[in-house]
């Protein structure tokens, strides 16, 4: 019976439990600076751009300073959002995506070979609008938040990590590393904006997911200031209370089937990713 209890308890704490899947962008742009909070910038003689994509779901807070003696306009209708080659305007409803990665490693000791991929999808939701801003003035809109599903990644990407807390406390956590080539998720703002509109200035900015971090440290127990910089960004994928409830019940009743119950409850319900692939090499 104890070992019922201990097994309700522990399956009572992961079920309540949220997961976080913590993302951190990175860019290919020499043209493009990244500052010291995180935030992509490009300055010219005109203006300045920067690229924000600090909090929940990726909000992309974009941000334009108008160093002129004269009025900009920001065109939302000409203006996009591009991912894996699909452009969406920023002026819309919303717009879904999809995206896939894949990883490879050698193994020294016995020289064996691992391959694995995954996908995500996700949603874009976007207003429409344009955008007016007054000479030597600067400001900021969101016009979207990207909110990737990270859920689907094979699990094999990852490998185990930790993860500090505001109180130099120390958590487990699942973590993967991408370049631009292999990132589940890239895609790139263009921006269109004039002071007259026979003369538009065009700027393009490239993004791409850098680092993946999956665990169960919320995001207020964060060490430092990792939940302000601008190249990081959060989602949660909620905890899945149907396993808990289904137990509970046939705890009651079964006794310990429990336990047999838990093991392939765990199996169907603990991290909701598609395990299984059949390739044809």
């Amino acid at each position: 019976m104890k070992q019922i209890i201990l097994v309700l308890v522990t399956l009572l704490l992961t079920s309540c439990s949220s997961t976080f899947y913590y993302s951190t962008l990175n860019t290919k742009n020499e043209y493009v600076e990244k500052v010291e909070n995180g935030d992509f910038l490009i300055e010219t003689d005109s203006l300045w751009i920067a690229h924000c994509f600090k909090g929940a779901n990726a909000p992309v807070q974009i941000t334009i300073f108008n160093k002129l003696n004269e009025p900009l306009y920001v065109d939302w209708q000409q203006s996009a959002l591009i991912i894996e080659g699909s452009a969406y305007s920023y002026a819309g409803n919303s717009v879904t995506f999809q995206g896939r990665s894949s990883s490879d490693s050698y193994n020294p000791n016995d020289g064996s070979y691992s391959y694995s991929f995954g996908n995500f999808d996700g949603e874009v939701k976007i207003p429409a609008h344009t955008s007016f801003i007054p000479p030597q003035t600067m400001i900021s809109e969101i016009p979207l938040h990207l909110d990737p599903n990270f859920k689907q990644l094979d699990k094999n990407i990852y490998r185990s990590s930790n993860i500090g807390d505001k109180d130099n406390q120390v958590s487990s956590a699942k973590r993967a590393d991408f370049d631009e080539e292999n990132s589940p998720l890239r895609f790139t703002s263009y921006l269109t904006l004039y002071s007259k509109p026979e003369k538009p200035m065009v700027f393009s900015q490239d993004f791409y997911l850098s680092s993946l971090i999956k665990t169960g440290l919320k995001p207020n127990r964060l060490a430092g200031n990792m939940i302000d910089r601008g190249d990081f960004f959060y989602t949660e994928q909620p905890a899945n209370n149907n396993a808990l409830y289904t137990t509970l019940g046939i705890a009651a009743l079964g006794g310990l089937l429990v336990i047999g119950i838990l093991y392939g409850d765990e199996n169907v319900y603990s991290d909701n990713y598609d395990l299984d692939f059949n390739f044809d090499y």
